[in-house]
């Protein structure tokens, strides 16, 4: 998978923004505030995925423009397409989305058609943040080799928001015990598709990661990562029928009502899944150093973009945001030999922070605007 073309202005600070980029490494030059991480999230955006950076919606329109407007095309392995996204300031809540001329209405059909991985200094907090961040990372990650799984995703959030605010109901009065098995049986269903789907990554992804970790520290430390099921031991999770599984999740429910009734919402299930990180046999997130946590993020990330070129026999775009200046040599070249058959875009102040002899695209970003700096790196 790669970009043939990508326009965009009024998207944040950038103006009538319009290139071809190379087919595999793109350099994206500039000094800080110039816009260079508003171009890998305009990209991001086409992925149909809220910001990677966390920006809300109301902030992608740039502080004096009218709309913004996003086009591009790529070439998913098997044929070209085209995606345009658009949205007027009159119109915030209205945005304008067409995928090969066809409008859609949710960004989901996006999240099937075009796939990315970002990486930024900020995904550290895969380590360090709190269990949602590597829930989300696990659901973002399963979903893109099995795009089905977004359903039962959506659909646990859902079902979850309306059994809590049932429970809501109960303590009020307003409705009795029993009906909260109405939503225990909907919400035991899409809780252990998303388990297991979780699982089923997790067992993937693991050797991959241990593996990376290994070559990045010369094997002076091991790396150890598992999936926790809030519900259920993994031996069980992975060898039950589903059916079996939902009643456990319902039994597990039914025996927990009355806590969750003195909470005030639904204190087991799988929202309280975690991704374990070992190093050494301790919690990275609480004995990590700063650089071992980096290069946890990295190994993540780095497995997941193998992880998909190797399922699906086509590679995402990657995205590298401010980070290469960062790592030493040792670590950049095992990151793009990682990535090296992929297409990649990495944003730097300088292009001598790179410290890979590669051929590909350099371009210039100076307030918002986007110029071919050099055809070689």
């Amino acid at each position: 998978m790669h970009i043939t073309e990508f326009s965009a202005d009024g998207f944040r600070n950038l103006h009538q923004v319009n290139f071809a980029p190379d087919q595999r490494l793109n350099l994206i030059i500039g000094d800080n505030a110039q816009g260079k991480t508003n171009l890998l999230d305009a990209i991001w955006l086409m992925t149909g995925c809220r910001s990677f950076h966390g920006l809300k919606e109301r902030h992608y329109l740039g502080f004096t423009a009218d709309y913004f407007q996003c086009r591009m095309r790529f070439h998913d392995g098997r044929r070209e397409q085209e995606i345009k996204y658009s949205q007027e300031r009159s119109q915030q809540r209205k945005r304008k989305i067409s995928l090969n001329g066809v409008e859609i209405l949710k960004t989901g059909s996006l999240f099937e058609a075009f796939h990315c991985v970002a990486f930024s200094p900020a995904d550290t907090e895969l380590v360090s943040g709190t269990p949602e961040k590597r829930r989300t990372f696990m659901d973002l990650c399963a979903c893109q080799l099995h795009p089905g799984g977004m359903q039962y995703v959506s659909r646990m959030a859902l079902l979850l928001q309306q059994r809590n605010a049932g429970l809501q109901k109960i303590i009020k009065g307003r409705i009795g015990k029993e009906t909260a098995l109405l939503w225990d049986a909907q919400l035991s269903d899409a809780g252990v598709h998303v388990s297991q789907m979780r699982a089923n990554y997790i067992q993937q992804i693991a050797p991959l990661c241990e593996e990376l970790y290994h070559v990045i520290t010369g094997g002076t430390e091991k790396l150890e990562i598992s999936y926790r099921s809030a519900f259920c031991d993994i031996d069980a999770l992975m060898h039950l029928s589903q059916e079996e599984l939902k009643l456990l999740y319902q039994d597990m429910l039914k025996a927990h009502l009355a806590e969750d009734l003195k909470a005030g919402y639904t204190c087991k299930g799988v929202q309280r899944d975690e991704l374990q990180l070992l190093i050494d046999g301790r919690p990275v997130h609480l004995f990590g150093s700063q650089g071992q946590k980096k290069s946890t993020a990295l190994v993540l990330k780095l497995a997941q973009a193998h992880l998909y070129n190797q399922k699906l026999k086509r590679s995402p775009v990657i995205l590298l945001d401010d980070v290469m200046g960062e790592l030493d040599e040792q670590r950049q070249k095992l990151l793009y030999r990682t990535v090296e058959d992929m297409q990649v875009f990495i944003t730097l102040c300088h292009a001598s922070s790179l410290r890979l002899e590669r051929s590909g695209k350099i371009f210039q970003m100076k307030k918002g605007t986007l110029r071919a700096f050099s055809s070689r790196v």
